[in-house]
């Protein structure tokens, strides 16, 4: 017990001399070599990460050995020690003992060593690793520590014979959410597509007409979704037809007008709708639709056909009658299975959504989301803890639902890069854009990544650029 004491004063001894005298030291980022220790720096530090997880900072690693030709007679201690200008802790060591020091320390001298202590006997001239993992309880200071080996050189404990090499430095950075701009009209719609029935070559509509009590419903059901919230507003309904490339144009022109004012009319009315909000339009030959269905088929003559249909230089009736001239069963396959479907209707209904108090956002997030703005999303935030659960998962709903949305994208980077997950964080800053909020958040990543170099070109840049902010994150990087 006495001996253990003896080290442990010597130990923070030790540390705060570290603290006090500690010049200059090397710090090594991720993009540097990997940190070698030992006086003729032969042990390799490998696979070493260290990170919050929890209440505890955790500290994982390899101790290569290979190249290490260790004296018989000598130990080496290395400890790992979090540190900041005023403040230290100090991990369990790691003991490597030459052959006859090795014995030496399995009789009796572990004993001046803490329990958490890991030793090993080096086998010179053979490849050798040793593991290392430990932990400390998280402090607030660390967020901004180093990770450094105190080096006993010779095994005696002396803290003249010892000196510290940083291996890692623990930033944490400035998070630059952003508050998205205010919608000044939050307009929304939903759309679909109805299959209506028609007889041949006629413009009538009957509602129990084959599948067309299916299909109606389909487009009433959209508008009273909306029309029955009170807190929206429709401004305008959208029914455009379309009608399959065979018969001659100007008939499927005439057919595809018609039915969609046809079907309008029966909507207007049958819903007691404003006839002003509709707006009717129309495409004679749904050729785009057509082209989809060949490009995903296995058709003998599919390259032939889709060149056909791609010459722009054709009159629409010349196209169908070379492509059912000269590819008649594939015409009929074409015609049987997949013109019935050209045949339809697009409805697109729009309306405005009325702006929402926080309280009244966090009930909307739950049931409709998308009549939330980025900004209501992002106030809503605001209200829980920075990292919790609650908070990440509104920055996830607001770029699931603005996925190009720059501002989104930036704010959820964020959020993953407060759980350290910056493989998720590279890939919503990689739709973020160039802007100098941009930059700021890239610049905050690259300081995540150990990439210090890369952190202060982008934040020098965001900086310059007028993000005030970018500052912050500079000076943490000169800690």
């Amino acid at each position: 017990m006495l001996k253990l004491e003896t080290y442990m004063k010597k130990k923070f001894t030790y540390i705060l001399c570290c603290v006090a005298l500690l010049a200059a030291p090397q710090v090594l980022s991720a993009q540097d070599a990997a940190p070698r220790l030992g006086s003729d720096r032969t042990i390799v530090v490998e696979n070493m990460k260290v990170v919050h997880t929890g209440n505890n900072l955790v500290l994982d690693l390899d101790l290569n050995m290979d190249s290490l030709d260790l004296p018989a007679n000598t130990r080496l201690v290395f400890t790992p020690v979090v540190q900041n200008r005023e403040t230290s802790r100090a991990m369990g060591p790691i003991i490597v003992n030459g052959r006859r020091q090795d014995i030496s320390f399995r009789r009796s001298a572990y004993r001046q060593f803490p329990d958490d202590a890991v030793s090993v006997c080096r086998k010179n001239h053979t490849a050798q690793s040793v593991h290392y993992s430990a932990s400390l309880p998280y402090e607030d200071w660390m967020k901004n520590a180093d990770v450094a080996f105190a080096e006993d050189l010779c095994g005696c404990g002396d803290i003249l014979a010892e000196n510290t090499h940083v291996v890692y430095r623990l930033r944490t950075p400035y998070m630059p959410f952003i508050r998205p701009a205010a919608e000044a009209r939050k307009e929304r719609s939903e759309e679909g597509r109805a299959f209506i029935d028609f007889p041949v070559d006629r413009i009538e509509l009957y509602p129990q007409y084959r599948n067309n009590p299916r299909e109606l419903a389909k487009i009433i059901e959209t508008i009273n979704v909306v029309r029955n919230d009170k807190n929206t507003s429709i401004t305008n309904i959208e029914i455009h037809g379309y009608a399959s490339p065979e018969s001659p144009y100007t008939h499927n022109d005439y057919l595809a007008k018609n039915r969609a004012r046809t079907l309008k009319d029966y909507v207007c009315r049958l819903m007691k709708l404003d006839d002003r909000i509709f707006t009717v339009s129309s495409t004679p030959e749904d050729w785009e639709g057509l082209r989809e269905y060949v490009v995903k088929s296995n058709l003998e003559h599919k390259t032939q056909i889709l060149a056909e249909i791609d010459n722009t230089t054709l009159d629409p009736d010349v196209k169908e009658w070379r492509i059912k001239s000269r590819y008649p069963d594939e015409y009929r396959f074409m015609l049987d299975t997949w013109y019935p479907a050209l045949r339809h209707s697009d409805y697109v209904v729009r309306y405005t959504v009325r702006p929402f108090s926080v309280d009244e956002a966090k009930e909307i997030l739950k049931t409709k989301p998308q009549q939330l703005s980025l900004e209501e999303m992002f106030l809503v935030a605001q209200t829980y803890e920075p990292g919790s659960p609650e908070f990440n998962d509104v920055m996830e709903t607001a770029v699931r639902l603005y996925p190009n949305d720059p501002t989104a994208n930036i704010n959820a980077a964020c959020a993953r890069m407060e759980q350290n997950d910056l493989v998720g964080a590279q890939r919503y800053l990689e739709k973020a854009g160039n802007s100098p909020e941009a930059l700021h958040a890239l610049g905050v990543l690259a300081i995540k990544q150990g990439r210090t170099d890369e952190a202060r070109r982008l934040l020098q840049q965001a900086r310059n650029a007028g993000v005030a902010d970018a500052q912050k994150n500079l000076d943490i990087l000169d800690l």
